[in-house]
């Protein structure tokens, strides 16, 4: 296990080093997506509102005291971008709760309304999602629908318990995973080498590393600005980087006994169970998937790429089985030939990238394919 883990750790540190190198090398802009080359977010952005009331206002005056360049448009640096208006129709469409913090060591207090998402919010959120994007060589359409259902691209938001917090929703395990072994300087100091200006954003904002203010009761660190929401959207990139990392390694662990399903964990479908262990952790991921394939063995079926696919919208299934809970039994214990992964992720109550694709539909009914894709 201790072996295991420095090959993590030396393995991570890699990883970060080599998006670092391609950023600062032989990258071509030609050669990246650019979903909005001939219309740029700015043209298509929707009103923003107007706000009177210092209870809706209360972000406002840190959001002023930080340098212009962070609440002012920077579309012309980034190599992909989608709409503000899919952050806007994130942050309107979010119905959880909202907290204040006094400082970035202090216990967030979950009793604030809904942040003002006037111009400089929104522009600030907006900013921060693309400068993580584009500092690492990510598409924003990747992220989005994640960071819509954790936070509504909100920089106050906290969960009904008050554990999950900031526009990641950090939980305790989550800061203690990133913040181990050095990592996050690490990763500022190679950001500061980089001539991309998105990557000297993100580095001078989150500012120093100091551990102790990344202790569990201290959630402020993940909402309180002016180190948020850019320290809340790297933690998300780190977080990431290791869960793809480990995610490799449990699959090899959990398919060595079924080497013919190996071709069918494509690139797409692994990063969907990675989506699905930021929400249920690496071990409930390796549950689950233990689960079905004996599951499947049972019911002598044959597996396919289609069988793994999570983008599957299964609201009507929660649906029955919310009314009926003797169902979701039956269901468990069912020898059912044809049953996806998805639908035994719900059945065992992991409905976190379900709600993805909820969300997904919902995005696209409204604004079409430019904010996601899953």
């Amino acid at each position: 296990m201790k072996r295991h883990f420095i090959i993590l750790l030396f393995i991570s540190f890699f990883l970060i080093q080599c998006v670092h190198q391609n950023l600062e090398n032989k990258r071509s802009i030609s050669s990246l997506p650019r979903d909005v080359a001939t219309l740029q977010p700015s043209q298509i952005r929707e009103e923003f509102q107007v706000c009177r009331s210092s209870s809706r206002l209360y972000l406002e005056e840190d959001i002023l005291q930080m340098p212009i360049e962070y609440i002012r448009p920077h579309d012309q640096d980034w190599r992909s971008a989608i709409p503000m208006k899919c952050i806007q129709f994130a942050q309107k469409n979010f119905r959880g709760r909202f907290a204040n913090c006094e400082g970035e060591e202090a216990r967030p207090t979950a009793d604030a309304l809904k942040p003002c998402m006037n111009e400089s919010y929104v522009t600030l959120v907006y900013n921060a999602y693309h400068d993580v994007m584009d500092c690492f060589n990510l598409d924003p359409k990747d992220f989005f629908l994640q960071i819509m259902i954790e936070s509504g691209f909100h920089i106050n938001a906290i969960n009904k318990t008050g554990f999950d917090s900031g526009l990641a929703q950090f939980t305790a395990n989550g800061i203690l995973k990133v913040t181990a072994n050095n990592r996050i300087e690490r990763a500022r100091r190679l950001m500061l080498e980089s001539s991309r200006p998105s990557c000297q954003r993100i580095s001078s904002t989150i500012g120093e590393f100091d551990i102790t203010f990344y202790t569990p009761d201290k959630r402020c660190s993940m909402i309180a600005l002016p180190k948020n929401p850019y320290r809340g959207m790297f933690f998300n990139y780190i977080h990431t980087m290791l869960d793809q990392i480990e995610m490799e390694s449990m699959l090899e662990r959990e398919l060595a006994a079924f080497k013919q399903l190996k071709t069918i964990f494509t690139d797409r479908i692994k990063r969907q169970l990675v989506y699905l262990a930021y929400n249920r952790g690496m071990m409930g991921v390796s549950r689950l998937l233990q689960g079905y394939l004996q599951n499947r063995q049972r019911a002598s079926q044959i597996l396919t790429e289609t069988d793994f696919d999570l983008n599957q919208n299964l609201e009507r299934a929660k649906a029955i089985m919310r009314l009926d809970p003797e169902k979701k039994k039956i269901l468990k214990r069912a020898k059912i030939k044809k049953l996806t992964f998805a639908e035994y992720a719900v059945i065992n109550n992991a409905s976190y990238v379900s709600e993805m694709v909820g969300a997904q539909d919902y995005v696209r009914h409204h604004l079409g394919e430019q904010c996601s894709r899953f």
